[in-house]
């Protein structure tokens, strides 16, 4: 082989190593672009999936605030709301209704406990029985453990029942709230309005009999209804 043949057969081999060179490079290139692909397809569809996920979360923190909103909106105008009473609740209705005009009142001029359970029984029947059950009774008489043990088992499937202490200046006044405190404690879905206590001091809202409220004194028990009612 000649000294030119021989420049020529090296040049070829250089340009040849060249060519392998580049196109290791391009491979290299070539591949870490298909990586920064899947990569960046890894990334947006972790987005997507976290986007999808705060929607969902979204979707299912509104729905739990309407029907907060709903719930509260309920008791706030009385619908799913029954109150039983005696001739106090007769006294306050009108106020009642101006606070929660969809609520159902059930008053009547000297009912006792003891009746209590046939009146809820005849609600219930008529459809008039909320989940939310407002017991006022106890002007006129004293009564049993029994007979309100009766009373709030009938109502066991309420969501709440509230019970009304008494304020009346006769002898079964003390006995009443007392045994309303005892039973009360004996079923979890029942809260006390303690209208004896919060009335103390208040004689400016009663009439001469001590018992029955003047317009202030039922807008003031009402409030005490009220407040009771959006805490269930």
């Amino acid at each position: 082989m000649n000294k030119k043949n021989g420049w020529m057969v090296s040049g070829l081999w250089g340009f040849m190593i060249i060519l392998i060179f580049l196109g290791a490079i391009v491979l290299h290139m070539h591949a870490k672009q298909n990586s920064d692909d899947h990569e960046s397809r890894s990334k947006d569809s972790s987005l997507y999936n976290l986007d999808k996920m705060q929607t969902a979360a979204q979707k299912r923190a509104a729905s739990s605030t309407s029907g907060e909103q709903a719930q509260s909106s309920a008791s706030l105008n009385g619908e799913g709301v029954t109150m039983i009473g005696d001739s106090v609740t007769v006294g306050i209705e009108p106020y009642l209704k101006e606070q929660l005009p969809k609520m159902t009142v059930d008053g009547k001029v000297g009912r006792q406990m003891s009746q209590a359970v046939k009146v809820i029984n005849e609600l219930a029947a008529q459809g008039k029985l909320g989940d939310q059950v407002i017991i006022e009774l106890g002007t006129n008489g004293p009564f049993s453990k029994n007979q309100l043990h009766d009373v709030l088992q009938s109502l066991s499937g309420a969501k709440q029942v509230i019970l009304v202490t008494t304020r009346v200046p006769k002898g079964w006044q003390n006995t009443v709230n007392d045994t309303i405190a005892q039973v009360a404690d004996e079923f979890s879905n029942v809260n006390v309005v303690d209208w004896y206590s919060a009335s103390v001091g208040k004689d400016e809202y009663f009439y001469k009999d001590g018992v029955h409220l003047k317009p202030d004194g039922s807008r003031y028990y009402t409030s005490l209804l009220v407040a009771a009612l959006q805490k269930s």
